[in-house]
């Protein structure tokens, strides 16, 4: 079920000279209880939880920036003496926290991959992914999509 991670060339235009850019497929799905993750060629399997769940529908979306909110699950009735400012506040405060979590035990199975996350995965208000555009990521998220980064 797993493919093996692929590099892909593109040539790109730079100036008068072509120039190879690679694309490295990666793999983050979703399988029941558990993420399988592919990247560069290593493959392992986390255990499901929420920062992982945001960090698929990041990747899905290439460029694309999420208030907080919206990718926080809805946790049934609001209090009524929570304010909107609050909830957007710990809507900020736990996808940081749980994404930074789960791009820890990333790393602690792939440093590349947690290092590449690291450096484009924005949190806060909005959160995005803004991946490198000379390392071009055509993510598969599911098992009958994938989704490409064009470029920033």
């Amino acid at each position: 079920m797993a493919s093996q991670a692929r590099r892909v060339t593109r040539p790109a235009v730079s100036g008068t000279a072509a120039v190879v850019s690679p694309i490295v497929v990666g793999v983050f799905r979703q399988e029941g209880e558990y993420w399988t993750i592919e990247y560069g060629g290593t493959l392992f399997r986390l255990r499901d939880g929420k920062g992982l769940r945001y960090l698929a529908q990041l990747l899905r979306h290439p460029g694309r920036s999420f208030p907080a909110t919206d990718l926080v699950e809805p946790s049934g009735a609001t209090e009524d003496h929570s304010s909107q400012q609050s909830d957007s506040e710990r809507a900020r405060l736990a996808v940081t926290k749980r994404v930074k979590a789960a791009i820890g035990n990333i790393t602690e199975y792939h440093p590349i991959l947690g290092y590449h996350l690291g450096v484009t995965i924005r949190t806060g208000a909005r959160c995005a992914y803004h991946p490198d555009p000379e390392r071009q990521v055509s993510w598969a998220t599911s098992a009958t999509t994938s989704t490409r980064n064009e470029g920033g």
